[in-house]
């Protein structure tokens, strides 16, 4: 494996953030056009990712794994995360939507904390299995999107990686979302006495 495999990916990554970032400055009103833009640039860059994968394939299995554990997933997560947030902007007047929603991310993640343990530990026992490539993507209620069948571009789990980082990001968002229209609604009847 090239040296500059691991910083490449992680330029890419940083490069993905600022051109997310540059969308959201650009003070497009039109929530649907901002978030539409985001996937696909969010898409775009994971096609760029792919482009570094060596055409020889990893060398080694560390490097293997570290991809679809660790860098890979931080790309998906943009994506399954502007999805869902797609998805609460179609339901952004109704505040018990967002409250159902909160409560579905932590069933998720309830259903899901082996793995989440797992992952949030660092452990690596079943890395091998999970992280490198050869083994069809296993479906999971953590992603939102549908799963990638190239099996250049996969492993069993690294779906399940982006998926978990994206939910506990859009349960964050949904919380603070929440906290902020119940303190602006009692800010308006306190007002309004």
């Amino acid at each position: 494996m090239s040296q500059e495999f691991r910083p490449a990916c992680e330029l890419l990554h940083q490069q993905l953030l600022a051109a997310l970032k540059d969308i959201c400055e650009q003070g497009v009103k039109d929530l649907d056009k901002l978030l539409t833009a985001a996937v696909f640039t969010i898409e775009e860059y994971l096609e760029k990712l792919y482009a570094l994968i060596p055409p020889d394939g990893f060398t080694a299995p560390d490097e293997e794994i570290w991809f679809f554990k660790h860098m890979k997933p931080l790309f998906t997560a943009e994506r399954e995360f502007h999805q869902r947030l797609y998805h609460a902007h179609v339901f952004e007047s109704d505040i018990h939507f967002w409250q159902r929603e909160q409560d579905r991310m932590e069933k998720i993640l309830s259903e899901h904390r082996d793995f989440v343990h797992y992952y949030h530990n660092g452990e690596t026992l079943y890395d091998y299995p999970w992280f490198a490539r050869g083994r069809a993507p296993m479906p999971t209620s953590l992603c939102v999107h549908p799963w990638e069948t190239n099996p250049w571009h996969t492993s069993a789990k690294d779906s399940w990686v982006g998926g978990l980082i994206a939910v506990e990001r859009y349960r964050d968002w949904l919380k603070e979302r929440i906290a902020r229209r119940v303190a602006n609604k009692e800010t308006d009847e306190n007002g309004a006495s």
